[in-house]
């Protein structure tokens, strides 16, 4: 079964509900809005903030906002934010992985293609976008159509 981690899944909870806010909004708030426990919070706001998708503002009226509007951040920057670089197999990571067969390996490059896909759905997938029942599958089919000769 492909899965995204338990972690990346909650961020992006964590982010859609975030997306709404025009204020800031502390972890203790979130945890109220997401049913998370306030140590699951804080460790999924240390890596968006450290991703750059969350600003953090400290001080007693401190707390975090989106960097970005919702329509700007795919679901994969939430993803990569907690994970890494999305890599279906071994030999799909961006350095090539720890493959002990990826010389003589026949899949390897089909494998990679299909990465590339499912990467770029998710990069055509934004916040924004999960907010809107049904999301546009038109504009995510383009996108999959036209898929870019990424290495």
């Amino acid at each position: 079964m492909i899965r995204i981690s338990r972690m990346a899944d909650y961020a992006l909870l964590v982010v859609f509900k975030m997306r709404s806010c025009e204020q800031l909004i502390t972890q203790e708030r979130l945890c109220e809005m997401t049913s998370l426990s306030l140590p699951t919070m804080r460790k999924l706001m240390r890596s968006l903030t450290h991703s750059d998708l969350v600003t953090s503002v400290r001080g007693p009226h401190g707390g975090y906002k989106l960097s970005s509007k919702p329509e700007q951040i795919s679901i994969a920057q939430i993803i990569e934010a907690i994970d890494g670089p999305i890599a279906l197999t071994e030999c799909a990571k961006s350095d090539g992985g720890d493959c002990q067969i990826a010389s003589s390996c026949e899949l390897k490059e089909n494998w990679n293609i299909v990465n590339r896909v499912i990467s770029n759905a998710l990069h055509n997938v934004t916040l924004d976008a999960m907010g809107n029942m049904p999301m546009d599958i038109k504009r995510l089919k383009s996108a999959l159509i036209n898929l870019p000769n990424q290495n």
